[in-house]
């Protein structure tokens, strides 16, 4: 048989695309990428041929690397025309998306050469029946020459493919992680995939989100999720509220999506795959923390495998926000409504106050009562409410004949209770609301309580946009430091001057004029502002739109122009001309594709204490006014526009007390800042989920419609096991640094070791959670 030379093609304008995307090279990426190819061959050969027992032979030993399959196989012309011709695929076609197949980028020998200075592909057609030998040698590879090896063997009668990757002395210590990092894609698939004998697949979906003990369940196909999701819904859910769900024949916007979803409550994270092969760690935005796995054909992965497209992302959390609906209307019917804080948020937030009368509220005499039982108990005779602490107020007050309902003390559980029955019940409330008395006129302030009340009302009307307040000093009964009152649209706070914060403020004007301004803007931030957050107009749906439609008009829409690309075009003529190596060419398109990189070494490295010392030293003050409670909600930055720093990463010291529980804090990237900065000068929620290399960081808008991811990407592991959740919201902004709080389970991922560079590759996008957000 005759051996010919052929040419190695580049299809150019479709690789650029590919950089563009930021492809990620793992030095493992070489294993992902030729498994999945694997796995897409049997994929196509079950297509046509029906089912047979599919397996993948992965070897690692030495410096080689062996990827063997019994898929469809390749033809000459398929092996010339598209393993190599980077940017080109063979399974970009109607037939190969009908099998299911996972990947259709055509990044092929390009992704193994990341890591391999030699490839062999030995393949086996299905179609011919005839077998082919391929190889190609790094330093040999050229455009302007015929330089890879392509030879007809003997058949034998074995179809696939086997590729054999000699791998660079650089990369082979990495190997030892191939188990670990392959089984995290492998894992569900049904084929045979084992790494040296070992098996790594046939696990299944169930076993990851396993089911809680029943108190009751929903089964029901075809059911009517949402207005754009259809499904063969499972639902479990247990007596303390903890809910399992499972969604089959999935129907999006009238498309059937071929897969299946499983989710249980306080997860948070959610692993996605495509026809079981894994592609990303996720995140939505679920008041119940919806977590689990993602199986649709429908998702697409980035160029490099390592997150999904915004696409993917945004389909996922619009399906969310419909999941979360149909649970919480589910739960409206049963008592376990009760004990689920996700339902009361999302009532609350929805002011679906009509689904609360299973929620129960203190009665006395008695201990707790549905408010539908309110409800009828009000029709037939006297009910008193109160929403007070003075239990002998109470005791005053309630009797067998005349009972007294008591609020809870806070949260959407109170806001539930007091909404229903004002709505729906006859009820009388026990008038207790504190008042305040000997109001101090204002030609009688101090300088220090002048200077005060001018401070806060231009940090309320600079910094959150609200205009109509007024500020004033005297004495508030059941001995409140602060009153928060509305009065002809104007925003009242009236502060007791003896109250132990107010005179700590009052005193560093008199005596610490400097630290007077930081400490003044903590304070609204930390005490006042959750007292008056639902007065702040952005918090409101218009306020919202409008901070939306403002922020996107400053923001050019993120798309990688010539400009962008930057010397990509000029690494790529280098090649053509012969300047460059192909070697050269990949690494020097990487470096310019990927513009959006932080490296955090010990000289980005600062302390908190040396950036902003008042910060947290002004937290340790207020400690006791806010009783230390830690809250989830909304919260403005901590904002120190006059400092500058070019630090990366901020530390606090274990002997210096944390912030908002946080010691390390990472600054977003320069991009990042111009693009979407202004988003965190608005209060936000914070949450956090991490697994491998990858940390996600969701922040959503105070007024719940809109949020913004910011994704990072490092080479090194920032934890074996996937976790996260929600956190305290402690953004800090400086005059020319934003930093994003990390939780302290990973904060050993981000801090570099004594000479260690930490290289962190960055996407970052809006994201609606209201789906009537128009983001």
């Amino acid at each position: 048989m005759m051996r010919r030379k052929i040419p190695f093609s580049v299809k150019t304008e479709r690789v650029l695309e590919l950089f563009a995307k930021q492809i990620y090279q793992s030095p493992l990426a070489l294993l992902r990428e030729n498994t999945q190819n694997a796995y897409d061959a049997i994929l196509q050969r079950e297509h046509l041929e029906g089912a047979f027992e599919g397996r993948i032979e992965i070897t690692v030993e030495g410096e080689y690397i062996t990827i063997e399959d019994n898929g469809i196989g390749m033809t000459a012309d398929q092996v010339r025309d598209h393993y190599w011709r980077a940017g080109s695929s063979g399974k970009d076609t109607d037939e190969a998306r009908a099998a299911g197949v996972v990947g259709t980028f055509g990044i092929g020998a390009m992704a193994s050469f990341g890591i391999a200075d030699e490839l062999v592909v030995e393949t086996e057609s299905t179609a011919t029946k005839r077998r082919t030998w391929s190889r190609a040698i790094l330093s040999e590879l050229s455009l302007n020459d015929d330089c890879i090896d392509l030879e007809e063997i003997a058949p034998t009668g074995n179809p696939g493919t086997k590729v054999t990757a000699h791998v660079m002395e650089e990369y082979r210590h990495q190997i030892g992680k191939a188990e670990t990092y392959l089984t995290q894609f492998v894992r569900f698939l049904d084929p045979a995939v084992k790494l040296n004998g070992k098996r790594l697949s046939g696990q299944r979906m169930a076993d990851v989100v396993p089911r809680p003990a029943e108190r009751w369940r929903r089964e029901e196909r075809s059911c009517r999720i949402g207005p754009r999701l259809v499904a063969d819904v499972s639902m479990i859910v247990s007596r303390n509220a903890e809910i399992w769900l499972g969604l089959g024949n999935v129907i999006w916007s009238g498309r059937e999506i071929a897969g299946s979803v499983t989710l249980l409550s306080n997860r948070s994270a959610l692993q996605t795959y495509r026809s079981g092969f894994g592609l990303a760690t996720a995140t939505v935005s679920s008041v119940y923390g919806l977590g689990g796995v993602a199986d649709l054909r429908m998702l697409q992965p980035t160029a490099g495998r390592e997150a999904l497209t915004a696409e993917s992302a945004q389909l996922l959390q619009s399906m969310m926000s419909e999941i979360d609906e149909f649970v919480s209307k589910c739960l409206a019917s049963e008592a376990e409504c009760d004990a689920s804080p996700g339902f009361l948020t999302w009532v609350a937030n929805r002011k679906r106050f009509d689904m609360c009368g299973h929620i129960t509220i203190e009665i006395q005499p008695g201990d707790r009562i549905t408010l539908n039982e309110v409800k009828d108990l009000s029709s037939q005779r006297r009910v008193l409410l109160y929403g007070a602490a003075d239990r002998d107020l109470v005791a005053l007050h309630a009797s067998e004949d005349v009972p007294v309902l008591v609020l809870a003390p806070r949260g959407p559980r109170r806001r539930c209770q007091r909404q229903f029955l004002t709505q729906f019940c006859n009820i009388k409330e026990i008038q207790d609301a504190p008042t305040v008395h000997k109001r101090i006129p204002i030609g009688d302030l101090t300088v220090a309580q002048s200077a005060l009340k001018y401070r806060i009302e231009a940090i309320l009307e600079r910094d959150y946009f609200l205009k109509q307040t007024a500020v004033q000093f005297g004495k508030i009964t059941h001995g409140l430091p602060l009153l928060t009152t509305q009065k002809n649209n104007i925003v009242e706070l009236t502060f007791d001057p003896d109250s132990e914060t107010v005179s700590l403020m009052l005193s560093l004007y008199d005596n610490e004029y400097s630290a007077f301004g930081s400490m003044a803007k903590d304070y609204v931030r930390s005490i006042i502002f959750p007292r008056v957050a639902e007065y702040v107009p952005s918090s409101q749906r218009q306020g919202a739109e409008a901070f939306l439609k403002a922020i996107r008009r400053s923001r050019e829409v993120f798309e990688y122009e010539d400009t962008d690309l930057g010397s990509l075009p000029q690494v790529w003529a280098d090649y053509q001309s012969g300047r460059i190596d192909v070697k050269q060419a990949v690494q020097q398109s990487m470096a310019a594709a990927r513009l959006d990189v932080q490296i955090v070494d010990h000289s980005t490295t600062a302390s908190v204490e040396e950036i902003v010392p008042d910060v947290v030293a002004n937290q340790g003050m207020m400690r006791e006014a806010t009783l230390g409670e830690v809250t989830l909600d909304a919260l403005p930055a901590v904002n120190r526009l006059d400092v500058s720093t070019d630090a990366k990463l901020l530390m606090i010291n274990r002997e210096d007390p944390a912030l908002s529980g946080y010691r390390c804090f990472v600054a977003i990237t320069k991009r990042a800042r111009t693009e979407v900065g202004e988003f965190f000068l608005q209060p936000h929620k914070t949450s956090v989920v991490w697994g491998g290399q990858r940390v996600l960081f969701i922040f959503v808008h105070q007024s719940g419609r809109f949020g913004l991811y910011y994704d990072l990407q490092t080479r090194g592991t920032i934890a074996e096991e996937a976790d996260g959740g929600p956190y305290p919201t402690c953004t800090i902004v400086l005059k020319n640094q934003i930093y994003i709080p990390v939780p302290d389970a990973i904060t050993a991922g981000f801090v570099p070791s004594a000479g260690e560079r930490k290289r962190f590759e960055i996407r970052h996008d809006f994201l609606r959670v209201d789906a009537g957000a128009d983001v």
